[in-house]
């Protein structure tokens, strides 16, 4: 029996290398022959696994929401760049005090696309999970030398607050190369489901700045419409990371691309998987957002169209909603094995994971011995 592993990062707890090298290892001591695919959806990790794929890691100086000077990595396959928001405008730079998308910037993350292109990218692959703005992206337009002007010609480009006093767009002088954007959000820019009243909230918005929020990108969207003729206020995926992912497409030309499809092709996932038996995946939480493309339904789902009689079990910190993703995950089964606190299941959750292994691995080796389990 042959198992593939590819597990997304359990947030907050451990990465996707290591959740992954984790499982990899256990399995490994019950004598099965393991593949290992590394996963990212465009958030925390990707430069990391973008590493594990042979990308050279090259640091540069840049800034973090609240612009103090910081260093961050940009992945280099050649001339394919790999940017991870994350890293220069996240969340997990900031205290949580200092959480507020009125005043956080995503221009750090410009600063590193423009680094990229002088150094001669010819593709910049752009992950951006886990943000902690909701600026529309227009600190990194900023940065990438568009201009945006109030009533008095004044520069208004600093946070997510700026983007009501816009008046004025200066286009760019910049040959922009190919962007592709690497997220898991299918989310509309604007209204109840949109980049505000959704993802506002955990990067510090209150309800009445999550309102505000939601007008400004209103009026940042009717301003660009003037200049150029496109509306995404509905477009799928446009409320991707405080809205990055629609402005991103208009002004650079950008495509959006789901980051766990990316990475698999990246990691040459369709040939290990026709190749498994078992697909073990997971991430730290499985619910009805698991089948609005999260990484463990999607890898679950291409090992599914490749290896129709393949098992697909995902491991989770929590499993609810099995009814929304049993399609393309055959079991769901949850680490914990015993009431803990948040705090004690992050600070255990590697123990956890080691342990489900063990008992999945035991599980499996029972069918196989009496041939419960029918390998292709």
């Amino acid at each position: 029996m042959k198992i593939l592993v590819s597990i997304n990062a359990f947030k907050g707890a451990i990465s996707t290398v290591l959740a992954t090298d984790t499982t990899a290892q256990e399995l490994l001591g019950f004598d099965f022959s393991v593949e290992k695919s590394y996963i990212a959806d465009g958030g925390d990790g990707t430069v990391e696994v973008a590493a594990t794929m042979g990308a050279n890691l090259k640091y540069y100086d840049t800034y973090d929401p609240l612009m103090r000077p910081i260093k961050a990595p940009i992945a280099w396959f050649e001339k394919i760049a790999v940017i991870e928001m994350a890293k220069a405008s996240g969340l997990a730079l900031i205290k949580q005090e200092e959480k507020n998308p009125l005043k956080t910037t995503s221009f750090g993350t410009g600063v590193l696309i423009k680094k990229a292109i002088e150094e001669g990218a010819e593709e910049i692959i752009l992950g951006i999970g886990g943000s902690a703005t909701v600026d529309g992206g227009i600190g990194i337009l900023e940065a990438l030398n568009f201009k945006f002007l109030d009533a008095k010609g004044n520069p208004s480009w600093m946070g997510g607050e700026s983007l009501q006093n816009i008046r004025t767009i200066v286009k760019s002088p910049i040959n922009f190369p190919k962007i592709t954007i690497a997220s898991d959000v299918t989310n509309p820019l604007l209204g109840p489901n949109g980049a505000s009243k959704v993802f506002g909230p955990q990067k510090g918005a209150d309800p009445q700045m999550v309102e505000f929020l939601d007008d400004a990108l209103a009026h940042f969207n009717d301003i660009t419409k003037k200049y150029f003729n496109i509306d995404i206020a509905d477009a799928q995926g446009a409320g991707a990371a405080g809205g990055i992912g629609g402005f991103a497409s208009v002004y650079l030309n950008a495509q959006l691309k789901p980051g766990a499809e990316l990475f698999m092709d990246l990691g040459n996932f369709n040939e290990k998987a026709s190749e498994s038996d078992v697909l073990i995946t997971g991430e730290g939480a499985l619910d009805k957002q698991t089948s609005c493309g999260k990484a463990p339904y999607r890898v679950a789902k291409r090992f599914k169209s490749i290896n129709k009689n393949g098992l697909t079990i995902a491991l989770s910190g929590s499993v609810l909603d099995r009814n929304t993703y049993e399609d393309a995950i055959d079991v769901a089964l949850s680490i914990i094995h015993r009431p803990l606190s948040i705090k004690e299941s992050i600070e255990s959750t590697q123990s956890l994971l080691r342990l489900t292994t063990r008992e999945v691995a035991k599980i499996l080796l029972w069918s196989q011995a009496h041939n419960e389990f029918k390998v292709n």
